[in-house]
């Protein structure tokens, strides 16, 4: 069925600029998932129900966000999140993403933006311009200062910036409103008599405050925004009540998790569904299937089938405590946490540790049996983990992602490891010892001899080479010399490699002399924030998230 943001009525005088019209009435909203380019315009050839991408909100500047955490399942299907408005700036978002237009079958691009005045909102715009076949404004973040709601909530403001964009964009404007403000039927006509093209309805409720099972809060700003199951009544009034009162097309968000949950909204008044917060937990190939399931018509859908589709992934980020076994530098600039207890995992697979007030990282560990980290301070957060002395508290989450494949009995396997990426590597051979044929790691820094006593009590073959000062690389020279005469039994084999980016290239490179490269997998280092697919910040070149259908990729991907 083929929808347009252009139905007749009152609000929609001839000179308004029509939305645009899409095959399908489906998108992620701002903010979700698809918040790189690249992952944009994998969901756009992927997703066939999605008719048109809605990017993340940007700004005029680059704004970092808030430091992790910033998202929290606090009960099952809902969630609270501060990522604080994190993005590149509009100049290198319109520069990455002019390279992947047009997106897969012409799927319109709706840009969010915000501002902290109309001037502000109109130079955002304009960079964006060549980009954006409709812009979205965001009127209703609830978390950060001098933007969003701040600026939603003022009926002359609104006006202004409505006005102005219309005015000099000639490009259909979508406010997107907060349900957080007594007049919202005020906004909502404000943006219409001031040439808005359609509503976006809702933004995340709150803020709200998300604590542990400790009573400590979680995110790092405190306080966030309120999204998925528990917001959909709240949705559902606002829509059934602004549609019948502003003759506008509308983008309704909030809860929505079903073929049922679509034909509320429809009935409620909305044109287009934006499916956000219920994609937590869901690969690429998983959310494919799941907007294909969400669009059938709900009168042919049986009850139940969502469950037996893509079950039930409650308790997602929830935390459990532990405590410090033991702390030891092993080198340098590397340290060796240990924790009391852990989950199983596989090798590369991650978890992430928090400390309440500090932060929170992610980390594949050595061990499962009781869970090792090698880690290398780099920042605040991890200069604090280096501190923790025996029996300090700290707290979990996980295990995320997929690790390596699971070897068949008759696999042969070379493992590779550089810097902190040795511990997913020294954890395959130490579950795989029959399978694992050589292991090499480098290290940048001479190592304790407890600690390359512990290497050899795992991996006795293993190769270990320290880098000289400023020549890193010492590790390829090894397999070099080693492999390059004759494979030695690595012929067939597979291989399993983490670390440095530009290591795990230049060694894939090179094992593909030796192997077909489908062979190789490589354990991806992305920025992870969230750890089930929401916040988008590890997106990979080829727009997959490395979190969830990831980190372990083969190299040929």
């Amino acid at each position: 069925m083929k929808s347009d943001f252009n139905p007749s009525g009152s609000g929609q005088d001839s000179d308004r600029p029509k939305f645009f019209s899409v095959q399908r009435p489906f998108t992620i909203p701002s903010g979700v998932v698809s918040t790189s380019p690249s992952v944009l315009a994998r969901m756009a050839r992927e997703v066939d129900e999605i008719g048109f991408l809605t990017t993340k909100t940007l700004s005029l500047n680059p704004r970092p966000g808030y430091r992790e955490p910033v998202l929290h399942e606090y009960h099952p299907g809902c969630f609270i999140n501060a990522v604080g408005l994190a993005n590149p700036g509009a100049a290198n978002f319109a520069e990455a993403m002019r390279s992947l237009l047009p997106l897969h079958a012409g799927k319109p691009l709706l840009v969010s933006i915000m501002g902290s005045d109309p001037y502000e909102f109109l130079e955002c715009a304009a960079i964006l311009n060549d980009i954006a076949d409709a812009f979205e404004l965001n009127l209703s973040c609830p978390h950060v200062k001098a933007a969003g709601l701040s600026v939603g909530t003022d009926p002359a403001m609104v006006e202004k910036i409505v006005g102005l964009l219309c005015d000099r964009l000639q490009k259909p404007i979508v406010p997107k409103l907060s349900p957080n403000i007594a007049n919202i039927m005020e906004i909502a006509k404000v943006c219409r008599d001031a040439g808005a093209s359609g509503l976006s309805l809702i933004n995340t409720v709150g803020p709200g405050i998300a604590v542990d099972d400790y009573g400590n809060p979680i995110l790092s700003n405190v306080v966030g925004g309120i999204s998925g199951a528990a917001v959909k009544p709240i949705g559902l009034k606002l829509v059934r009540e602004l549609s019948s009162q502003v003759d506008l097309p509308i983008i309704a968000s909030g809860g929505i998790a079903s073929p049922w949950d679509v034909e509320a909204y429809r009935r409620a008044g909305a044109c287009y569904f934006a499916i956000g917060s219920n994609l937590a937990g869901m690969t690429t190939p998983q959310i494919r299937d799941f907007f294909r399931w969400v669009a059938s018509p709900a009168s042919t859908v049986k009850a139940g089938s969502k469950i037996k589709k893509f079950g039930s992934k409650s308790g997602m980020t929830r935390y459990f405590r532990t405590r410090v076994a033991s702390n030891k530098k092993i080198s340098s600039n590397m340290f060796r946490l240990e924790l009391n207890e852990g989950p199983k995992c596989d090798p590369g697979q991650f978890f992430f540790l928090r400390i309440p007030e500090v932060g929170e990282k992610p980390f594949s560990p050595m061990s499962d049996l009781k869970p090792v980290y090698l880690i290398r301070p780099v920042g605040p957060f991890t200069e604090k983990l280096s501190t923790l002395e025996e029996g300090a508290e700290i707290y979990f989450r996980g295990p995320y992602g997929k690790g390596f494949q699971v070897p068949d009995h008759e696999d042969k396997i070379l493992v590779l490891g550089g810097g902190t990426g040795v511990a997913p590597i020294l954890m395959a051979a130490m579950k795989w010892p029959e399978n694992v044929v050589r292991v090499f790691l480098g290290f940048s820094q001479s190592l304790e001899e407890w600690f390359l006593s512990e290497i050899q009590s795992i991996a006795p073959e293993s190769t270990i080479s320290i880098d000289a000062p400023g020549a890193p690389g010492a590790i390829f020279e090894s397999m070099e010399r080693e492999l390059s005469a004759t494979d030695l039994g690595v012929g067939g084999a597979k291989i399993y490699i983490c670390g440095p980016r530009d290591m795990m290239k230049r060694a894939g490179d090179f094992f593909s002399r030796f192997v077909d490269p489908k062979d190789v997998y490589i354990s991806r280092e992305d920025v992870m924030k969230c750890g089930i697919g929401l916040c988008g910040s590890c997106g990979t070149e080829n727009g997959l998230r490395s979190c969830i259908d990831g980190p372990v990729f083969p190299f040929s991907n």
